[in-house]
């Protein structure tokens, strides 16, 4: 420390605890924890948001970080629950329960469709639309499936291929409010994609089969090859844009893993506190939202994206 202070001309601190808002480049002493700590630039981090009422996983999400809605999986499976960005309340329950869903939209116009019956092995073709308050139909799947993934809206929706009668897919599909139809053909049989984007400006991460590290892009006729993710995975889920997504969790060793892209790249950013497989996403690359997964999860976390400080441990090496 006295070498610090001659090199730099200041003092090290003596704290209890460490800051509430550490500065960059600040350092002190945590007489605590007896840790040297320096405050550090970090691209995200997540924090606890409120739990879901009923624990589940294989459910899907629509929305954003202070306004999402969150639908089927685990049992009973036609759940609903509608977040504020501090706590969770009912919702309308889906007409047709199912778990490995998928979903996108808004919390008040949100689209569910695909997934598996619960106790039962069959795909379902189901759609259903959700004003705020009750679900009602939409257009059946041209291909029943389960483990499928979605972005867009309510009205402009691409469905992710998913798993059919048991196999990993290719078949992608283009919802208009009323109907499905067929859009370019997933240039690998996949499923348990994190999908980001928009129905002609998407993104697709990952997967459960190899190659699961791959991701492609979508001009909404054809998919091309994007960066390859630093850990491949399936089963997690994606927020944001093409050029501005997120790949949360999934089955990795530690299911926490978060990586961020930029239309070419993907990094590695915070990591969630609390792995999670098939969980329910919504939100932004810097304002996004995980909740529920496997095994029967109620916790909820929000990621804020973008560089902040934190502090730091100084170790010998």
């Amino acid at each position: 420390m006295t070498t610090y202070y001659g090199t730099y001309g200041q003092k090290v601190q003596y704290l209890a605890s460490d800051p509430a808002s550490p500065q960059l480049g600040q350092v002190w002493f945590n007489s605590t924890s007896n840790l040297l700590k320096v405050g550090v630039t970090q691209q995200g981090a997540w924090a606890t948001g409120g739990n879901l009422s009923t624990g589940r996983g294989g459910l899907a999400g629509a929305g954003t970080q202070t306004a999402a809605a969150a639908f089927g999986g685990g049992t009973p499976g036609n759940a609903t629950e509608e977040y504020d960005g501090t706590s969770w309340s009912p919702g309308g329950n889906l007409t047709t329960a199912r778990v490995k869903l998928a979903g996108c939209g808004t919390q008040t116009t949100a689209l569910a469709f695909g997934g598996q019956i619960p106790g039962s092995p069959g795909d379902s073709n189901a759609t259903e639309e959700y004003n705020g308050t009750s679900w009602t139909g939409g257009g059946n799947l041209g291909t029943a499936r389960q483990e499928l993934s979605a972005c867009g809206t309510q009205t402009t929706a691409l469905a992710f291929p998913g798993e059919v009668n048991g196999i990993a897919a290719n078949q992608v599909e283009e919802y208009n409010g009323t109907s499905w139809t067929a859009g370019g053909t997933y240039p690998v049989n996949q499923r348990g994609i994190a999908a980001a984007g928009t129905q002609t400006v998407a993104l697709g991460g990952g997967g459960n089969n190899s190659p699961n590290s791959a991701s492609f892009e979508y001009n909404g006729t054809a998919w091309t090859a994007g960066g390859s993710l630093s850990t491949g995975r399936g089963y997690g889920v994606g927020a944001g844009l093409q050029t501005s997504a997120l790949a949360i969790g999934g089955n990795t060793p530690l299911g926490t893993q978060t990586e961020s892209y930029d239309g070419t790249s993907w990094s590695t950013v915070g990591s969630l506190n609390t792995g999670r497989v098939l969980p329910a996403g919504a939100g932004t690359q810097t304002s996004a939202l995980a909740a529920g997964g496997d095994p029967a999860l109620t916790s909820t976390e929000e990621f804020t994206g973008g560089p902040t400080v934190v502090a730091k441990t100084v170790t010998g090496t």
